[in-house]
């Protein structure tokens, strides 16, 4: 066996891919902002592209922007620790793909508004909606430097470069082309970004089983280490992973970051017919399942290398953090290929690239629709696309300062879910009540919306103080760490060190001593069920109080899903009003129009 301890760096080729997929990027913002026929100077083409985009490269950026390098860099680690349950997400995406093209999407469609958030209002009233929007804030704001982070910890690991000296470039360029190039500069930013990332993902997946000896192989070792983990039914809530954790916890949450997320209902309306978007809802869901699958693999691969190898590169010590065992093994396996770990890394920057920018897009559209517009009605189309490219760099500010404090929590793929948790579960409680029952009123989506956060909010709060303080710890499936104890023996170490060394890693966790029984139960319930637990509070706490005081009267059926709307009598005409936005001179052009057959 090779030493474990070689080093491994970034070769000429390397660094140049990278300064490549930086340019190109930037070029492209750089296009759409000052050069372009189509300037971004009006809300229309700032948010929505004038709604012309086409059908693929928004489905690839949809796919891209959901593939982030949490997905390419945390899922691996986490299969390689705990096995490989996480594959029951293939089954969340199907569900989530129906319920998004025939369920939401159809909503929004009819009332066209650029910010989703404008379904609130007419559902509810303006106080629902700016709750909403403080929620989304809130969500970009504490996820984009997780976004940011990941694959600045990745570069880091495998060209020695201090992730603070990454991280600003990265910042810069996505803030720079969100900025000034609009919806169209993230679309299409986000398709080349996808292309690096595919073609990363499936070079390393083809080196990564041909070292291994095949498919079979990959996981028969995996069999043997005890990774192929296919239904764990067991439905305790404080276990790390089971099938109904991915099945069902995580479904909720991608129903609500999917099918009720501004950059996603942007892109939604952003396409002219919903039959064109109904498919790019179901591109960007095969895409966004096949990705997750493959990422799966991955993490099969790394446990099938290091279990040959007989050592784990966090026992040996040349990984420090379980996030960056697949860029290290990357460059394990590629290090004779020119490019290939550049590549990679490409792939991985690429992924918080396309995440990072169409949140930035489409917060700043929010942010200007539901908190400035208000103020300023008579501002006009130039002022309000000013507004939100200045909305959008202090927001990009905002999230770089708040890297340096992402980095002192744990595991990226645990925290993004985690945190998303916060916001989406009443967030999706709020949508979906609304969209599916008509009793349920304001008074209602108030005070379960303010229950749901509250008490999602304790939780993960709670559980984040305890996994900090090291008393909340998950433990990991066994390491074969025999060529590592040889290499212990070779040092030199005392025999009374390595054993107890060795002794600490049977327990496979970084601390022996843990005990989770000590920490509250309402902290040890699984990060995945986060979402689950806020939309049924919004529900359970909203619906009672909507039937106690009054329910709703004459609701408007377009708000409603079209499976629970009235069947419109022969002669009912619908106010044009409903069936189009107010944005720019599209309204014009229709004013002598009353109504919309």
């Amino acid at each position: 066996m090779e030493n474990s301890k070689e080093k491994l760096s970034f070769s000429s080729v390397d660094y140049i891919l990278f300064a490549t997929m930086m340019l190109l990027s930037f070029l492209i913002g750089l296009y759409y902002g000052f050069f372009a026929k189509r300037k971004q100077n009006t809300t229309a083409e700032y948010l929505l592209g004038s709604k012309k985009l086409k059908v693929w490269p928004t489905a690839i950026s949809l796919t891209a922007t959901h593939i982030s390098a949490t997905t390419l860099l945390g899922v691996p680690a986490e299969m390689y620790k705990y096995g490989t349950q996480y594959w029951a997400c293939a089954i969340s995406g199907l569900v989530v793909t129906v319920s998004v093209c025939y369920v939401y999407l159809p909503v929004f469609h009819d009332i066209g508004a650029a910010s989703c958030y404008e379904y609130l209002e007419r559902r509810y009233n303006h106080q629902v909606r700016q709750i909403a929007s403080c929620l989304y804030f809130i969500y970009v704001v504490i996820l984009s430097p997780l976004l940011c982070y990941t694959p600045a910890l990745a570069f880091s690991q495998v060209s020695g470069i201090n992730l603070h000296y990454i991280t600003p470039i990265l910042v810069f360029v996505c803030v720079f082309y969100t900025t000034f190039g609009g919806i169209r500069a993230v679309v299409w930013t986000d398709t080349l970004q996808f292309s690096a990332m595919i073609l990363a993902v499936c070079v390393v997946m083809v080196l990564g089983t041909k070292e291994v000896g095949g498919i079979k192989n990959v996981f028969t070792i995996a069999n043997d280490g005890g990774r192929l983990i296919w239904f764990n039914i067991d439905p305790n809530p404080f276990l790390r992973s089971t099938f109904w954790m991915v099945s069902i916890g995580l479904t909720s949450m991608w129903i609500s970051n999917v099918g009720i997320t501004p950059e996603c209902v942007q892109r939604f309306v952003a396409i002219p017919d919903i039959k064109d978007s109904q498919k790019v809802v179901w591109i960007f869901g095969i895409g966004h399942i096949f990705i997750k699958l493959f990422s799966v693999y991955n993490g099969l691969l790394i446990f099938a290398k290091y279990s040959l190898a007989k050592c784990d590169p966090i026992f040996d010590g040349v990984v420090k953090k379980y996030d960056q065992i697949f860029p290290y093994y990357v460059m394990d396996v590629g290090r004779k290929i020119p490019g290939l770990p550049g590549l990679f890394i490409v792939g991985a920057l690429s992924a918080a690239l396309s995440s990072m920018s169409s949140c930035l897009n489409s917060l700043s559209g929010t942010t200007y629709e539901d908190f400035i517009r208000p103020y300023f009605p008579n501002a006009t189309e130039k002022q309000a696309s000013t507004s939100m490219k200045i909305i959008t760099f202090l927001i990009g500010c905002i999230c770089f300062i708040l890297v340096f404090v992402v980095e002192h929590l744990g595991g990226v793929f645990s925290i993004g879910i985690a945190f998303s948790g916060i916001t989406s579960g009443t967030l999706l409680g709020l949508f979906t009540m609304g969209m599916v029952s008509r009793r349920f009123n304001t008074t209602g989506a108030l005070w379960g919306s303010v229950i749901s956060l509250v008490v999602v909010s304790f939780i993960m709060i709670g559980a984040q103080i305890n996994i900090y303080k090291g008393n909340l710890q998950y433990e990991s499936l066994p390491f074969n760490v025999e060529q590592c104890t040889q290499m212990l023996q070779q040092s030199n170490v005392t025999n009374s060190m390595m054993n107890s060394t060795i002794a600490t890693k049977t327990h496979y966790c970084e601390n022996e001593n843990f005990n989770n029984e000590s920490v509250h139960w309402i902290f040890r319930i699984n990060y995945m069920y986060y979402s689950l637990i806020g939309t049924i509070l919004v529900a359970v706490c909203g619906y009672p109080i909507s039937i106690l005081t009054g329910g709703v009267k004459d609701l408007d059926e377009n708000l409603l899903a079209p499976m629970f709307r009235q069947k419109k009598k022969p002669d009912e005409k619908v106010p044009i009003e409903m069936k189009f936005i107010e944005y720019g001179d599209e309204i014009e052009k229709l004013k002598d129009k009353k109504y919309y057959d």
